[in-house]
């Protein structure tokens, strides 16, 4: 298999989806890859450039799901739908969204269409949200009403209203 940016963004989402974002490393995503630890920053200059390629790729599914013209709840839910799916997805895509902001904001609700206040508060909201929700489920907590209430206080910040305790 020849290495690609794609090939390298499929395994590291493997690799989190299996061990979590704690296990992965440029050294265990090579051995995975089967290459050398070197031949991977042809194409990724580090492990931040690594989180904001996977949080790039998180993005594109959400944008395959909503174009830009979606509504922005539907959007912000399937933002948590696909976060979900992989382990320590929200934390992944939180420091993309640190180092990378415009790169990694879905364009369902990205600043020129929403705005910079309500899209910041919109996808801080779903990122730590999310992140809060993979972090309980660590330990078992229950996530009753998680997505109701999470679902109401994204609507509420699209409204211009504050956000529900």
């Amino acid at each position: 298999m020849a290495l690609t940016a794609e090939s390298i963004t499929h395994t590291a989402l493997d690799i989190l989806s299996r061990y979590g974002l704690g296990d992965l490393s440029m050294r265990r995503l090579a051995r995975e890859l089967g290459v050398q630890p070197s031949a991977l920053y042809w194409h990724v200059k580090d492990k931040q450039s690594l989180l904001v390629l996977i949080s790039k790729s998180l993005k594109a599914e959400v944008d395959a799901r909503c174009p830009v013209t979606a509504d922005p709840l539907a959007a912000a839910l399937s933002m948590r739908e696909i976060l979900l799916k992989y382990r320590d997805g929200a934390e992944i895509v939180l420091l993309g969204y640190s180092i990378a902001a415009e790169d990694v904001a879905p364009q369902a609700l990205n600043a020129q269409r929403l705005g910079p206040d309500v899209s910041q508060g919109v996808l801080t909201l779903t990122l730590g949200a999310v992140a809060v929700e993979q972090s309980r489920a660590l330990f078992d907590i229950d996530p009753a009403d998680v997505a109701e209430n999470f679902a109401a206080n994204v609507a509420q910040i699209l409204q211009g209203s504050p956000p529900r305790p």
